[in-house]
């Protein structure tokens, strides 16, 4: 008989005094806790649930609901190190979430498992339990969330994707509503470009802020971190379809270039631990299968899946607005470390060659040490997402597309579907191996 492999309970209440008591398999959370109520506990969501009620309306009951599930995904996310797996990767996580409606959510159960496992390859177990957290009486005083005057929301990170999304929008007349993660160092950057739109739209920008009294390593890399953006959105979204006299869905967008959201592994090694799938097409998918099961107004739509991010800045409606604040915008992977853009990891490298693409001058302060990419490829403890680039860009077009982006995920079976993402792949490559040319690299 092989060893049983090893679980971890997470265990979620909103009273601090009904949480079991913690043990090497057992991790309790107190659900919008300020902070963690003993040693060996954790809490999550209190400055999440503040900025609900900051939205100025009553949110719709299955959009909390969601929250209250997507804060439980980020806390075992967070608190359950990978380290510790069997393997080093594969965590086996049971969470028992109380909600205030776990009846209306368990058909979705299976969905959500299957959703998380995509995103995170970790075995989730799911149980909804009731007598959970329910929606928040609006707060009518201090900073309110406008939302009046929307018709969308958008998730906005601060990225060049997400705000060439806001400014297209405006263009077209729209009026989204920005949701944005509020991390450290993130915030600033969000303000920025958003205060630079040219017309004025509100954000949502709450923080799970997960913290922990384990006294053992958490987990960073917050492979599911895009449930949690999205969960953000459709709650805002619900609400805003609530405030509707048609009750029509509201529209959710994300804002992501094609190649991007594929992701496909540059080199064979690069399946799984470094190819993340937060704005796949086939986890969008899911995603929007999960709102329809529980009845939520809300649509998920990346209107750039077939765009590379050259052609993003190319087609851009407002270009006037777009040079003035692209420069600005964050792509990079590593910005959390330092708050600068490093120059050299892939996302940093899809970027720049956009602008190479677009013919744009970028005016990106990258980091020292990632602004000469022939210095970056002559030092070996710096190089690797370089050389994956250029490997990469070497193989086209020998390489059959299409089996390489199946890597990343599960295509569509409509042939024209999977025909127009393989599409998108090569092209963006393409921008990324005329850009390496043009620095000598390929």
């Amino acid at each position: 008989m092989g060893d049983v492999p090893r679980v971890t309970d997470l265990i979620f209440n909103h009273d601090a005094d009904l949480l079991p008591a913690p043990s090497d398999e057992i991790i309790p959370v107190l659900m919008y806790g300020t902070r963690p109520p003993a040693h060996g506990t954790c809490s999550i969501g209190g400055p999440a649930r503040a900025a609900v009620r900051r939205l100025g309306a009553p949110v719709h009951r299955a959009g909390f609901d969601l929250l209250t599930i997507a804060m439980a995904i980020t806390a075992a996310d967070t608190f359950v190190d990978k380290a510790a797996a069997d393997d080093g990767w594969a965590r086996n996580l049971r969470l028992k979430i109380q909600i205030a409606d776990p009846t209306l959510w368990q058909p979705a159960v299976p969905l959500l498992e299957k959703a998380l496992h995509f995103l995170s390859g970790d075995i989730w177990r799911i149980t909804l339990l009731p007598d959970g957290p329910r929606q928040l009486k609006p707060q009518n005083r201090g900073h309110i969330t406008v939302m009046a005057g929307h018709d969308c929301v958008s998730l906005f990170s601060g990225g060049m994707d997400s705000g060439i999304g806001a400014l297209d929008l405006l263009a077209k007349g729209r009026r989204p509503l920005l949701i944005s993660h509020a991390y450290r160092g993130d915030a600033e950057k969000q303000m920025f470009v958003r205060d630079r739109l040219p017309v004025k739209v509100s954000r949502f920008a709450p923080v799970a802020h997960p913290l922990s009294l384990l006294g053992k390593p958490t987990d960073v890399q917050m492979r599911t971190r895009s449930f949690n953006f999205l969960a953000y959105g459709t709650l805002v979204g619900s609400t805003l379809a609530q405030l509707r006299v048609t009750g029509k869905p509201v529209e959710l967008f994300v804002p992501e270039n094609g190649l991007i959201a594929l992701n496909p592994p540059m080199t064979p090694r690069r399946i799984g631990a470094l190819s993340t799938r937060t704005t796949h097409p086939h986890f969008l998918g899911l995603f929007q299968q999960i709102l329809d099961v529980v009845g939520l107004p809300v649509l998920v739509n990346n209107p750039y899946s077939l765009k590379t991010k050259g052609e993003m800045l190319v087609e851009c409606l407002d270009q006037a607005s777009l040079r003035f604040l692209v420069s600005e915008t964050v792509s990079c992977g590593k910005w959390k470390r330092s708050h600068q853009q490093c120059g050299k990891c892939v996302p940093c490298i899809i970027r720049r060659a956009s602008f190479h693409a677009a013919g744009i001058p970028d005016h990106t302060d990258y980091h020292a040490k990632g602004k000469d990419l022939k210095a970056v490829i002559r030092d070996a403890n710096a190089r690797d997402d370089l050389m994956a680039m250029i490997l990469a860009a070497r193989r086209l077009p020998v390489e059959n597309v299409a089996k390489w982006i199946s890597k990343a995920g599960p295509l569509p079976l409509q042939r024209i579907a999977r025909d127009q993402l393989s599409g998108v792949a090569s092209r963006g490559m393409e921008e990324v191996k005329a850009y390496l040319e043009n620095q000598g690299l390929v």
